[in-house]
């Protein structure tokens, strides 16, 4: 199963956490299943990119960004080379 290392943050998860992701389940669903608070002010519709993140370890075993998500991405804050959203359907 895969696992998702969530690296520490003083609002989000001051300590850090490891855990089994779904295959197939985005990050944000796996985040909020173990009360990891990830920001998404548009209730994971893909309206907007407040919950992208950065991956810093295992990008190349995500699917690849679509259209939508690469249009939403254009518009976001703080945003590295390897910063996906994590929004529904997008396997992220």
């Amino acid at each position: 199963m895969p696992q998702i290392i969530f690296l520490p943050h003083a609002e989000h998860c001051p300590e850090g956490a490891v855990v089994e992701a779904q295959p197939g389940e985005t990050i944000i669903a796996a985040a909020k299943r173990n009360d990891i608070d990830i920001e998404h002010a548009c209730e994971m519709s893909c309206a907007c990119t407040t919950c992208h993140v950065i991956v810093r370890e295992g990008f190349q075993s995500l699917e690849a960004s679509d259209e939508l998500e690469d249009d939403m991405l254009d518009k976001a804050w703080g945003l590295e080379p390897h910063s996906p959203a994590v929004v529904p359907g997008s396997g992220r």
